[in-house]
């Protein structure tokens, strides 16, 4: 879907891109996505970059590395992204705003 390697740093790039997939989920604007990426690092405890990183890949449907930051876009947008196998995966997860 993008030209980055899958093996290089999480870059301002993916960021931009995370937050097109923010806009392509909930319809709102650039700035609101922006903040709910900056947010969910911040409340998370995880790097902005790879929050977008791991944001993308699972958007994209690719598998990732499990790790606190998968955690979060499950728990933030689990749901949204149909979970892409997290259920499977790595057992129940929790959608938050539906506890």
């Amino acid at each position: 879907m993008t030209d980055r390697l899958p093996d290089s740093p999480a870059s301002r790039t993916d960021v931009d891109i995370a937050t097109g997939v923010l806009v392509g989920i909930h319809g709102g604007s650039v700035a609101d996505a922006i903040d709910e990426l900056f947010r969910t690092a911040k409340q998370h405890r995880v790097s902005l970059f790879e929050l977008s990183r791991t944001l993308i890949t699972v958007a994209e449907g690719r598998d990732v590395e499990r790790s606190s930051t998968l955690d979060a876009v499950y728990a933030v947008w689990g749901s949204a992204l149909g979970r892409r196998g997290a259920d499977a995966t790595f057992g129940v997860v929790t959608d938050t705003a539906a506890v």
